[in-house]
This record gives structure tokens, sequence and C-alpha cells, in this order.
């Protein structure tokens, strides 16, 4: 396994917490509107990180930071070295979350049962049919591995996060009126309003995300049947909405 990206602490991965962010190189999905798309086409471009000096740096700020995110590309890829490094980072000890495409509810299964994570963050693309998924995601996928993994975070009592990028002319109004019934139950919801810098599909950077009132309108689909929906995006200020339980 390597480590091609490292952040020392950010509030935006983990909501609530002062965490650390490692990136792990590859994916098996191309979703056009990826924004990592230095880690999953080229990482041999980028320098890897060692891992030891990452996890000394854990080890002196365990005072101060409240977990470790383990984002990538896709960090299910790795199998047991992902299970080896959480390991590592519990040793220390911190907190650990990953985030996750659901491609591979094996490994999604694992980290929940044997104690791995204490949080997940999975990325939920396009309503679970194949064509559906395989537009947004630019690949054929397993529905059912993804469905999968959504009822395995969903029912592992721990606190999870499922994503949902909206990205105009690819998902929105229709994709999440009908991913709405997948939703129901999570934790809490993130509707993401897409970045076209940098995005993978050149034809999608010049696209316009929407725009606050036209988010505001898609959150208003989901939100029936969300416990807590949170709303990021360019040019629109975070905001929560919590349902009455």
């Amino acid at each position: 396994m390597e480590i091609k990206g490292f952040i020392e602490s950010s509030l935006l991965e983990w909501e609530g917490r002062i965490a650390s962010v490692i990136f792990l190189p590859g994916c098996n999905l191309r979703c056009h509107y990826c924004h990592a798309a230095h880690l999953i086409l080229h990482p041999e471009r980028l320098e890897s990180l060692n891992r030891d000096r990452l996890l000394g740096y854990m080890l002196r700020q365990r005072g101060w930071l409240d977990g470790i995110v383990i984002t990538g590309g896709e960090p299910t890829l790795y199998g047991e070295e992902l299970l080896e490094l959480t390991d590592d980072i519990h040793a220390i000890p911190l907190d650990v979350m990953v985030e996750t495409n659901g491609t591979r509810p094996e490994w999604v299964g694992r980290l929940i049962a044997e104690g791995h994570v204490e949080a997940l963050a999975m990325d939920l693309k396009a309503p679970l049919t194949r064509p559906d998924y395989e537009r947004v995601a630019g690949v054929a996928t397993d529905v059912d591995d993804v469905r999968h993994s959504l009822r395995l975070i969903k029912e592992s009592g721990l606190p999870h996060e499922i994503r949902v990028t909206v990205v105009p002319g690819l998902v929105g109004r229709d994709e999440l009126e009908r991913m709405a019934p997948d939703l129901k139950g999570a934790d809490q919801v993130a509707i993401q309003n897409f970045q076209p810098d940098h995005c993978l599909s050149e034809e999608l950077r010049s696209v316009v995300p929407y725009a606050p009132e036209e988010l505001d309108e898609l959150v208003a689909l989901v939100e029936p049947v969300c416990r807590r929906v949170v709303v990021r995006g360019r040019d629109h200020a975070a905001a929560v909405r919590s349902r009455p339980q």
C-alpha cells in the first residue's frame, strides 16, 4: 500500500472532529465528476509518503487530533492492508473513519464486524439500477454490491454519512426522487454540489453547478425520508436541516 496524500488537520471530512486525512490511490470507478483524477489515473506521478513518518505525526498529535479519515481513491481496494492500517492507527490510539464507494461489501462488512472503524462515509452515485450507475460511475457496476454495502452501513449502529453529489444533467431531480427510498434510515445524508474545476470529465468542467435555490429544491426531495441532511457546495454556505424525530 502506498499513501499519496496527507492533510495534517481538517474540520471538513469528519463532522465535529479535528482529523488528519490519508489519501490512498486507485479506484474501480471513473465517475465523470471525480475531482481526484490525479489519484485515480496517474498515481505513480505522485510522491509516496512514508507511512511510519505519518504514524509518528499522529502519535505526537494524538492529544489534539480526534481521529483519522482514510479516503481515496477507493480504500477497500487494499483489503487486508487497509485493515492493518486501521489497526496501526487504533494502536496510537485514534479513532478511524473510512470513506468508500460501497462496491466491495465484503470489506465494508469486515471493517464493521471486526471493529476497524468508528465511523463510515459512503458515496451513493445514482439510483440503484445498472444503467443509472454506469452513466454516472463511468464503468459497469454491480449495484447489488452497492446496495449490500449501504444496508451494512445503515444497520451498523456506527455514525455514518451517505453522500450524493448532484450534477446538472447527470444527477438531479429525477435521480434524487428515485434514490430517496435508499437514503431512508441513514444517520446523515450529504447533498454535495459538484465542483467543475479539475473534474475527470472535460465536458463537465464547463458545467455550472446548481445555484443555492436549486440545491434547496433538490434537498426538499429527500428531506421527508432523511433524519438529517447536510448541504455542501460551491458558493453555498453549509446548512444543516434536521427533521424532528
